[in-house]
């Protein structure tokens, strides 16, 4: 989902009450926090040695150690502060969106957005984890340049049956038979 996407979702949804959830029927705690709005720009080099950029905007949800009884971020609270980051410095309105999100259970993680669903009085945004993948192999067009990838497929190896029986009793060195 692209970040001029997800605040049209903010726009026409006014006042709706804002979850995430970051796993199958868990859910960022209700009174969680936008501590941080990043443009993220990527320059990698993939194995296959071409260069490759393109730019994100990950947003940090934070849940204060002690639970907030009274605070909640809704939808125009986060347009609020959407529109706050870019009084400063405009974010990118065509980058992928994605959540910056951890807690004691689960390990901070960028999460791209899966869907929003609209329950009438809220918004979920799903989250889904990224997968890693090989460039180089994404980008091969036929099977030889697949397996010509640095990370094309392994080759088969000769599996090797071992079993207790087929062990023969190794020689051993005792300690002062100066053996070693």
């Amino acid at each position: 989902m692209k970040t001029a996407e997800f605040t049209q979702f903010l726009e026409e949804n006014p006042f709706k009450a804002l979850f995430f959830e970051y796993q199958t029927g868990q859910y960022v705690r209700t009174d969680y926090h936008i501590t941080e709005i990043k443009n993220v720009n990527f320059d990698t080099v993939d194995c296959g040695g071409l260069r490759n950029q393109w730019s994100e905007v990950h947003i940090q949800l934070w849940e204060n150690k002690n639970p907030e009884p009274d605070h909640a971020v809704d939808t125009t609270k986060a347009l609020k502060i959407f529109e706050l980051v870019n009084s400063v410095r405009e974010t990118y309105p065509q980058a992928e969106i994605k959540f910056e999100y951890g807690n004691a259970v689960f390990p901070t993680a960028v999460l791209p957005v899966h869907q929003v669903k609209d329950t009438g009085n809220a918004l979920i945004v799903q989250l889904v984890p990224d997968q890693t993948t090989c460039k180089a192999k994404d980008r091969a067009s036929s099977p030889e340049e697949k397996a010509a990838a640095c990370c094309g497929p392994v080759s088969e190896k000769p599996k090797i049956n071992v079993s207790m029986t087929s062990l023969q009793p190794a020689d051993s060195c005792e300690p002062g038979s100066n053996c070693c």
